[in-house]
């Protein structure tokens, strides 16, 4: 399989993974949206390495659309076996354990970051800038400023453990925090 096939597979299988879920946003727009944003964000700052760019869009895959251990090694394998070794690698880097409180997940991601590949990292990057982008443009129900805010901060944490790789990508994550920082304390 050539490089756009693998892409165009990978968004296929994200799709099917992902096709009961929506956003936290009060939109209800579809989550494959959102793995999709990251990979465009990703081509748009002049990524290239298909690895990163199907790891972009398999991200939440694992970690948002199992419930148990069975069904993550089931996963895992598909996506060895469709995609390769160094996207289940990335992709796990990115997973979470959701066996684990919030909060510890939280500062799990501050503390691992700096350590991830580069790859994982310049997704993390990507993935947070997508994510303040639809605390701005389309908020999460329920969600307070206090609680906004407290997200910035946590995800400006996260990235600072991953810039580097990427100087635009770096920039425009700075960017985007601060719109949203000002606009949400202009605006709520």
């Amino acid at each position: 399989m050539n490089n756009s096939a693998k892409i165009i597979d990978a968004i296929a299988f994200a799709t099917e993974r992902h096709k009961n879920q929506f956003r936290k946003g009060v939109g209800k727009i579809p989550y494959i949206n959102h793995p999709i944003a990251v990979l465009m964000l990703l081509s748009k700052f002049g990524e290239t390495d298909t690895d990163l760019l199907i790891s972009a869009l398999l991200h939440d895959v694992i970690e948002d659309t199992t419930k148990n251990e069975q069904e993550i090694k089931e996963i895992s394998e598909i996506i060895l076996e469709k995609y390769g070794e160094n996207v289940l690698l990335t992709v796990l880097e990115v997973s979470d354990n959701k066996s684990l409180p919030v909060e510890e997940r939280k500062r799990l991601q501050v503390i691992h970051t700096p350590k991830l590949s580069d790859r994982a990292k310049k997704l993390k990057i990507a993935d947070k800038i997508s994510n303040i982008l639809d605390i701005k443009n389309d908020p999460p129900e329920n969600w307070s400023l206090h609680r906004k805010l407290t997200y910035l901060d946590w995800a400006k944490q996260v990235v600072n453990g991953a810039k580097g790789l990427n100087k635009h990508l770096d920039q425009y994550f700075d960017q985007v925090y601060n719109e949203t920082y000002f606009y949400l304390k202009a605006n709520c």
